[in-house]
């Protein structure tokens, strides 16, 4: 599995981020990896995070992606609105499904992804739709799993999470505030993915996060910053044992004290020489 987050920071930012984790095997034995990227640039204006078959994911990405550089062509423009993406995905993905497991009800389609005879995956869309004047401007987060034959489902706040989201929705729920900065926002999406795998190995520490915005264009976190926002979760993380444990902190200064007091005792008694 994996853990994917898309939400926005102050300045209409996307902040889009995901953990690099592969996993492979049975239930009985299984292996792992934290070197595969999750997060797909799809225009400056607009990306994606995936969650599930990452093979059958993937395929369905890249064939998509060439058809969203088509229509961007044909249209002679370099950013469409995130409703006009997401239509192309589902069509992609349905047409696909279709040419490789058959034509199927809706019905034979839900029980069969339920039933894992035909695979699962699940994208967050990020980017922007149309306001008034026509400029893309509205910041929107979108699901499209193929739970539900990829129809684009619009999530109400500013903020999602898919894979395994249990945690990251708890934290998010629980800290998220609507324009913070970029750094606090994307250092809470990082935190997040670290608290997951802490508890589930099918997480992996390792991230990727990538951020854009209706001035900005996408661009990937570089190795600097990420260690940066690495800091940042390790800062948080002990600020928060102290908050909950003073008490211990406590304990560990006057063991500290004393040690050093004995070391100075002992540094200064003429037969300790």
């Amino acid at each position: 599995m994996t853990l994917g987050i898309a939400l926005f920071a102050k300045d209409n930012t996307a902040i889009i981020a995901s953990d690099k984790r592969i996993t492979g095997g049975t239930t009985f034995m299984s292996t792992h990896g934290d070197f595969v990227e999750k997060i797909h640039k799809i225009t400056d204006r607009c990306a994606l995070t995936l969650a599930g078959d990452a093979g059958i994911g993937t395929s369905i990405i890249d064939l998509f992606l060439k058809k969203v550089k088509i229509e961007l062509t044909t249209q002679g423009v370099q950013d469409i609105p995130i409703k006009e993406v997401a239509e192309i995905f589902r069509s992609v993905a349905v047409e696909s499904y279709e040419k490789w497991f058959g034509q199927m009800s809706m019905k034979d389609w839900v029980e069969n992804i339920k039933n894992q005879v035909i695979p699962f995956f699940r994208v967050l869309l990020v980017g922007f739709d149309k306001k008034d004047g026509g400029e893309l401007k509205k910041g929107k987060i979108l699901d499209l799993s193929s739970h539900n034959r990829f129809a684009p489902s619009e999530i109400t706040i500013n903020f999602a999470a898919i894979g395994v989201p249990n945690i990251a929705q708890y934290l998010l729920y629980r800290f998220y505030k609507e324009k913070q900065d970029e750094v606090a926002t994307a250092s809470l999406a990082a935190f997040c993915i670290q608290e997951t795998s802490s508890q589930d190995g099918s997480v992996g520490e390792q991230f990727q996060i990538a951020s854009f915005s209706d001035k900005k264009p996408f661009e990937f976190y570089s190795n600097i910053k990420i260690e940066e926002i690495k800091q940042r979760c390790n800062e948080l993380k002990t600020e928060l044992e102290i908050a909950l444990f003073p008490s211990q902190r406590v304990e560990e200064k006057t063991s500290e004290g004393n040690q050093n007091t004995l070391s100075t005792t002992e540094s200064s008694d003429p037969a300790a020489k």
